[in-house]
């Protein structure tokens, strides 16, 4: 069994003119932007283990230290041989911040630091997959793209299993009783190794019922996505 790592303090890329310019419903308030960027206090914890078994309807990691029932994410990791999950954080300080502010009527500020929360999480996944990548380069294994709980048919219940392999991540990202994490501008994903490149893409098409993309998910009539069902 392999062990759970621990990074605090991951440096995250933010150049605030082209996060303003790479998103259109993004604030045009520079100052404001990097400002709250202060507060963000990124933390990640990670395993890497072998992938002991892939049906295509559930995916086992080491020596059954976590089963993933999800033909999404099987069919996704199809020609890897290992896989990593991860928990991260941004920490509690922008959720703190908007709460604060909305309470002291300060809403534009309160909306600013919510959205560059929620954006700031994705940043932090983006940066952390890329560092993994760079310390596989030289094993000679690929990446695929991250997959989470709560996305095609990998179910948002199966975020306890993710903690249990995770360690509970010393009790510094915590889950409630409906599967919601706290700090709330926090991610859990896996991601798999393979020694083929892999293709940038998610797994899509009508006969094998996975999400293909062209769907309202109000509207989503495949199998594959079980929210709300």
């Amino acid at each position: 069994m392999s062990a759970v790592h621990h990074m605090q303090n991951f440096f995250i890329p933010f150049d605030v003119q082209q996060f303003i310019q790479t998103r259109k419903d993004c604030p045009d308030d520079p100052q404001l932007l990097k400002a709250l960027w202060r507060k963000v206090k990124p933390s990640v914890f990670w395993r890497e283990e072998a992938i002991s078994s892939n049906n295509g309807e559930v995916l086992t990691l080491g020596n059954g230290d976590l089963s993933i029932a999800s033909c999404y994410v099987c069919k996704g990791l199809a020609q890897c041989s290992r896989a990593t999950i991860m928990a991260l954080t941004i920490g509690p300080g922008l959720p703190d911040e908007a709460r604060i502010s909305a309470q002291d009527g300060q809403l534009y500020r309160s909306t600013v630091a919510d959205y560059l929360g929620s954006h700031g999480a994705e940043l932090f996944a983006e940066a952390f997959c890329q560092y993994l990548q760079q310390q596989a380069v030289p094993k000679g294994m690929y990446a695929t793209l991250r997959y989470s709980p709560g996305y095609g048919d990998w179910a948002l219940g199966a975020q306890p299993e993710i903690f249990k392999f995770l360690n509970q991540c010393n009790g510094e990202i915590r889950l409630s009783d409906n599967y919601l994490m706290e700090p709330v501008k926090s991610i859990t994903a896996i991601i798999g190794w393979s020694n083929q490149w892999q293709k940038q893409e998610y797994p899509k098409g009508e006969h094998n019922a996975f999400c293909n993309g062209g769907h309202n998910c109000a509207a989503c009539v495949t199998w594959a996505c079980r929210k709300g069902k």
